[in-house]
């Protein structure tokens, strides 16, 4: 299966900590980077690709739409 980097970009200093241990209890490559305001953080996490396009939402259909 494919993969391909996501990033959370602009992350606080805990949101990166929080990130970083979900994907690595998940067994996910991640990276955490300082952003060059060295304030936030960047987030890249290496994810699965799907072989199937998104489906689209329902929600704004109507059954008379067809």
């Amino acid at each position: 299966m494919k993969e391909t980097w996501f990033h959370h970009t602009d992350c606080t200093t805990q949101q990166a900590e929080d990130l970083v241990a979900t994907y690595r209890a998940r067994g996910v490559k991640v990276e955490r980077s300082l952003n060059p305001d060295y304030i936030t953080w960047t987030v890249s996490a290496r994810l699965p690709e799907g072989n199937n396009p998104p489906r689209t939402s329902r929600v704004w259909q109507s059954k008379a739409w067809g």
